[in-house]
């Protein structure tokens, strides 16, 4: 797993560690899940979504270019980054199809663990997770796991009401961070958030 994430994220130099603290990356690390010895299938599959997801964003993302069209405030912020997010992990999807199940697992996952699935009203959802799930859900055509799937299914009406017209332009960025950057602000400003 080490090695894959290495030649994925196309930085053999990467150290690639296991642990039960929360998952992360900073500039030449990559902290992943802990898999115990019995290995079970969750774990493996957690462990490898985790993976390839951090892996798609070293290849794929530039933090300069992120950076410069980054909105200020809290939502807005938050829905740009989670956007980003889907970006990457769709630019996976579409030219790796094995990371999608990898990373539909991690999603699961962490929809699970946060509830997602007990949701009743769109209020209670986060928005920003919604948007994240609705841009990976139209740049892949993929269907996302169950609690993730009812996430942006409570905000789907609302964001493409808003924002139909710019979220068609999904296709035609998804490889221009800058370009896609762009969608993104405008999309944010449709929501009522620029």
């Amino acid at each position: 797993l080490a090695e894959a994430t290495r030649t994925l994220a196309d930085e053999p130099d990467l150290t690639v560690t296991y642990s039960v603290d929360p998952a992360g990356m900073t500039r030449d690390t990559m902290r992943l899940p802990q898999v115990s010895r019995r290995m079970t299938r969750d774990e493996v599959l957690l462990a490898r979504g985790t993976a390839d997801a951090f892996a798609l964003r070293r290849k794929y993302h530039d933090d300069a270019t992120h950076n410069r069209y980054a909105p200020p405030g809290g939502l807005a912020r938050e829905i740009y980054e989670a956007m980003e997010t889907a970006r990457c992990e769709a630019m996976g999807a579409r030219t790796m199809p094995g990371t999608a199940g990898n990373i539909d697992a991690r999603i699961a996952h962490d929809a699970e663990r946060k509830g997602y699935g007990q949701i009743v009203q769109a209020a209670d959802a986060p928005l920003a997770v919604a948007a994240g799930y609705l841009v990976r859900h139209l740049a892949t055509g993929r269907e996302l796991p169950k609690a993730a799937a009812h996430v942006m299914d409570l905000w789907r009406g609302f964001i493409e009401d808003q924002a139909a017209g710019t979220l068609g332009g999904i296709d035609r960025t998804l490889d221009d961070q800058a370009a896609f950057a762009r969608m993104a602000r405008k999309v944010i400003a449709d929501l009522g958030y620029g």
